[in-house]
């Protein structure tokens, strides 16, 4: 049997999650408009698991189960990140956040304007294939074969300003889209390890049955 649970996640268990996904975030380039560090100020889990629907049993033994999956979810977690942005206009190099026309009470200027920046993901919907490994001494294994990510909620401190939270908006869903599929991976691998390995059991009564 196949039997997935959602627990209730320990505040140590956050803080490490929230450790690892702030590395990712703060990897490799990131979008022009930030101008700082991305700190993960809070991170939770939901109380929604994800479904998963069997496509393919590869291995299945009393220590490792493989298979494909589709994966989809539609609940309750959210993220909140704290950063600084870029937020004049005039110093981006992207044609399409140059103009915040009738923005009342916003002035452009050649020099930087550094604010900071409080952003709110939510309303998280994803549906796609993964393969899913679930060993008792390894942890667990999981990559997306497709892009997963249907939508995010992006709520931030420039919400008012429309050209500036579409495209804040627009950098985020790629970020995210990058981050599905190169790091979250080594997130739930590192996160199972320390917190899954050892404790999971795959059953297999088929294998009890006389003959």
């Amino acid at each position: 049997s196949f039997v997935f649970k959602w627990p209730q996640f320990s505040e140590e268990f956050h803080r490490d999650a929230r450790a690892m996904l702030e590395g990712a975030l703060n990897k490799g380039n990131k979008p022009p408009i930030i101008a700082d560090k991305i700190e993960v100020v809070e991170l939770e889990m939901g109380t929604q698991p994800p479904e998963l629907q069997i496509r393919e049993i590869g291995d299945l033994t009393l220590d490792q189960f493989r298979g494909i999956f589709r994966l989809s979810y539609s609940g309750d977690a959210h993220i909140v990140l704290r950063t600084k942005v870029q937020a004049n206009p005039l110093n981006h190099k992207r044609p399409d956040i140059h103009m915040i026309g009738g923005s009342r009470g916003m002035l452009a200027a050649h020099q930087p304007l550094v604010v900071p920046m409080l952003l709110r993901l939510s309303h998280f919907v994803l549906n796609g294939y993964v393969v899913l490994v679930v060993s008792k001494q390894k942890g667990i294994t999981l990559v997306f074969k497709t892009d997963p990510l249907q939508n995010v909620d992006v709520n931030s401190t420039f919400d008012s300003i429309a050209v500036i939270q579409k495209y804040i908006q627009r950098e985020i869903e790629g970020q995210l889209r990058e981050m599905f599929r190169e790091d979250l991976p080594g997130i739930i691998h590192r996160l199972s390890q320390r917190w899954v390995a050892g404790k999971t059991r795959v059953e297999t009564p088929y294998l009890s049955r006389p003959p």
